[in-house]
């Protein structure tokens, strides 16, 4: 009987790694709900300007994202996330020296939302393609569970922090924290000693239009793959939705505090927590395919709690802390999952442009849904905006996903599964 291999976690690179990704992960959770809620209480934002911070959210992986993917092929991937932790740094900086100097306008939030994305972009596509080197693919679930789990952490800490900080500090400030958060992650990733290969031969010898064609062709062409950017596409739409929306929603619609709403992010990021413990007990029982597609469901599911809550505050809070911790659950479950499943189907050379395919239609529809959401909580009201989102991400989920599922059900793992 072999023995069992010792955790990753022992490893000193992948720790180091681990280390700063928890810093960067716990950051990001600040300034991703941090920045509209300054737009809301510095500059008075409305919901049409929520629906432009989220679209320029999601805008640039619908245009970087085909750049990102060739770009990473053709480099080594732990300069690429060096750097760009380093440039997202400099730019949250921006935003509490303007508010020093009584200089923040929307225009300046608005403008550090789109580089701050801009540069997640790259850095996003090169970590997917990074891990498996770092851990080899055979442990590519264990690596998956770990980065889930660190992302839970930060789910959990980050805005209740953010929280409490705009709360005592105010909501500029907040963001302070981020930036610093990114140093930290840089200095994580700069301290990896394992000397990573040089690109792939073939990678760099056509132009880099055609490869970021050739890696779209890739996740089209291959059955499972396309399976996955559906479900992806389906949960870029609800993305749009709910990074428009739930801000305001929670503040103006319901009247919670900034520190409840950040204790309702931190109780997602405990139900993230827990997905990413349960999530190694589940594929040997129930299997892939049925494990993705049911996760799926129940948390799009979980979301219809969120325009269903009502009343008194704490009703209201119930509701959403329900949302919160179902969702996010099963959300996690289903991310981590598909995460490996990507990572074992593609070719360790092809995986930025195959990554970076996938963010480009998932940011399209996210761009898509945000600028929708924006309009229809204009006309018809917040609450009615949000119930569109959850039942109609319900509908898409069992229209488009339930016939492939097939295709998955027979593999307990993903690595099964010969890449193309």
């Amino acid at each position: 009987m072999p023995r069992p291999q010792p955790s990753l976690l022992k490893d000193a690179d992948f720790a180091r790694f681990m280390l700063g990704r928890l810093a960067g992960e716990v950051g990001s959770r600040i300034s991703r709900e941090g920045l509209p809620i300054v737009a809301i209480l510095v500059t008075g934002a409305t919901a049409t300007d929520l629906g432009l911070l989220a679209a320029l959210s999601m805008l640039p992986a619908l245009v970087l994202g085909s750049v990102a993917g060739p770009v990473t092929d053709r480099h080594r991937r732990r300069p690429v996330l060096v750097v760009s932790e380093l440039v997202r740094a400099l730019v949250l900086f921006s935003v509490p020296v303007a508010a020093l100097l009584h200089r923040l306008t929307f225009v300046q939030i608005a403008v550090v939302t789109a580089l701050v994305f801009s540069v997640s972009v790259f850095y996003n596509v090169a970590d997917r393609a990074y891990l498996p080197f770092l851990v080899s693919r055979e442990r590519l679930q264990e690596g998956n569970r770990l980065v889930g789990a660190a992302e839970a952490v930060g789910e959990s800490a980050g805005p209740v922090l953010m929280g409490a900080l705009i709360q005592l500090l105010g909501s500029p400030f907040a963001i302070f924290f981020d930036a610093l958060a990114r140093l930290a992650s840089a200095l994580g990733a700069a301290g990896v000693r394992k000397i990573e290969p040089p690109p792939h031969p073939s990678s760099g010898q056509v132009s880099m239009g055609r490869d970021a064609v050739r890696g779209v062709g890739i996740w089209a062409h291959h059955p499972v793959l396309r399976w996955l950017g559906l479900t992806l596409m389906v949960d870029g739409i609800l993305g749009g939705f709910h990074a428009t929306l739930y801000e305001l929603y929670v503040l103006r619609v319901l009247h919670l505090t900034p520190l409840l709403l950040g204790t309702l992010v931190t109780a997602g990021g405990i139900g993230s927590l827990l997905g990413s413990v349960v999530v190694i007990r589940l594929i040997p029982t129930r299997g892939l395919g049925a494990t993705l597609f049911v996760t799926f469901v129940v948390g799009a599911l979980a979301n219809i709690l969120i325009p269903l809550a009502h009343g008194p505050v704490l009703l209201a809070f119930l509701f959403l802390l329900g949302a919160q911790l179902l969702g996010d659950l099963f959300a996690t479950i289903f991310e981590i999952n598909a995460r490996v499943l990507e990572q074992s189907l593609t070719p360790d050379h092809w995986l930025g442009r195959v990554e970076g395919a996938l963010r480009t239609l998932t940011g399209g529809l996210g761009v898509i849904g945000a600028v929708a959401a924006g309009l229809l909580a204009t006309s018809i009201g917040v609450r009615d905006a949000l119930w569109i989102s959850a039942v109609g991400s319900v509908l898409t989920a069992g229209v488009l996903l339930a016939p492939d599922v097939r295709r998955l059900a027979a593999a307990q793992h993903p690595w099964e599964f010969p890449p193309t």
